[in-house]
This record gives structure tokens, sequence and C-alpha cells, in this order.
């Protein structure tokens, strides 16, 4: 929560209370939305009831975490190793690639494995077309890390070697994200997964209104802003979709 409020309020003191400085602000909004779409999903895993509800967000963040172990020891030389917001970084991304996956292992046992009540199935054809996005997204991260000067060519807003791999981190998540959940059926382990990216990209769409300069050309209409858009749209159309057919199966229940 408060890398979101730093990163996303006050992109220009990232350099200060953060673990490196981001550039544009832009980018920084990005990745501080990621935080709360994060913080989001932990949320549910603290105070959720149901370890299948939650479970699809950590190997997407596993993947997240050794990204971003990754790109801390590819640039160490950017980073101030004195300071405490770099201190947290490194401990945080030590810790996490190892207890993410721990807790993922340790809690599977708790899934049935069968539909909650009045649960509705995610179509099959849906589920496809996700996994081969998410094949796709991941050949681009694998590229972006192995050469971030390919990222920085096309991508619409400014990037550094080291912003590029940072995307590249976020958009492994993503990738590992969409490639995992396609497997499962169960609109009840996709409804928070979902939830949580939508309130990511959404806050993304935001900082681009705020921050139009910090595009090529301070062009707002380049095709990342409108690939965003579109995905909304069509998340938002899935999601009212499957809820609507969930509440018409509990309606019959009772």
């Amino acid at each position: 929560m408060l890398a979101f409020l730093i990163l996303f309020f006050f992109p220009e003191e990232s350099g200060e209370r953060f673990a490196y400085k981001i550039t544009p602000s832009v980018m920084a909004a990005y990745v501080g939305a990621g935080y709360l779409g994060g913080a989001y999903l932990f949320a549910h895993v603290l105070f959720g009831k149901c370890w299948h509800r939650v479970a699809l967000g950590f190997p997407p963040v596993t993947a997240f975490t050794i990204s971003m172990l990754l790109v801390t020891f590819l640039h160490w030389n950017r980073y101030s190793i004195d300071d405490l917001p770099f201190q947290l970084w490194l401990g945080l991304y030590l810790v996490t690639p190892v207890l993410v996956p721990a807790l993922w292992l340790y809690n599977r046992g708790t899934d049935p494995r069968l539909p909650e009540p009045g649960d509705v199935e995610v179509a099959h054809a849906f589920r496809i077309a996700v996994r081969l996005f998410g094949l796709a997204m991941a050949a681009i991260v694998v590229a972006g890390f192995i050469r971030p000067g390919a990222l920085i060519a096309f991508w619409p807003w400014p990037l550094s070697d080291l912003t590029a791999r940072l995307l590249s981190g976020w958009g492994a998540l993503l990738a590992v994200a969409n490639i995992y959940i396609s497997f499962e059926s169960r609109w009840s382990a996709w409804r928070v997964g979902v939830e949580s990216i939508a309130l990511w990209h959404a806050l993304f769409l935001v900082a681009a209104f705020m921050n139009p300069q910090d595009f090529d050309g301070g062009r707002l209409a380049n095709w990342y802003v409108i690939s965003v858009i579109a995905v909304l749209v069509l998340m938002a159309i899935a999601y009212w979709a499957m809820e609507t057919q969930r509440h018409r199966k509990l309606r019959a229940l009772d």
C-alpha cells in the first residue's frame, strides 16, 4: 500500500522513498498500481475463507518476485545499498521467492477441487484464448528481459534497461497468471484475480490521463493505452456474464 501511495501520487520522490528512482511518472504509477492490485489479492488471502479463491495468484506472484530479484542483481550498481528503502526491497525479494511458493504448496491440500455451491464454469474456448494470450506475453517478457533494447524500441513511454526489465517482471506476472488460470474451470477461482488485475490496469489508465506528456509525442492514443482499454472492456463483459450466471444459479438453489 505504501509503495502505491509513493509511486502513484509522488513519483518524483521515488528515488528517496523507494528502492530506486523510477521515471517517467506514468511508469512509476504503473508499478504503484500493480502493488495495489497485489495488495487487493493478499487482503483476500488474509481475510478470505476459501483457499482456491486466491490460490491461482501465487504462481504469478512467484514469477514476479523471482524477476524482481534478477533485476536487482543485474542492475546492482543502480541502487544505493546503504539506503533503508533498498534494504527493505532486497530483504523482501530474497524472502518471497521462497515464501510464496511454500505457502502455495502448504495450502494446496485444503482445496477440495470441486465447484462452490452456485459456482459456474468458465468456457473452455475462453480459457484456451487466455492461455494463448499468456504464452504470447511470456515470449515478449523473455525477449524483453534478455534484450531490453528491443522493448525500449517500441514501448510508448521512455524506458531504460532497468525499467525495461522491471516492466518485463510485471509482464511475467501477467503471463503466468493467464497461463496458469487457463487450466482452472471454476469461476470462483478466477474472480479475485480478475478483480485484482482490473484494478491495477484501471488505475494505470487514470495515471495515463494524468500524465499524457510521458508518452512519445504526447500521444495518449497510443497502442498500449488502447490495448489496456480494450482488455478492460473484455474483462468487464466477461465478469458481468459470469457473475450474471452465478447469481441466476444461486437464485435457483434457494
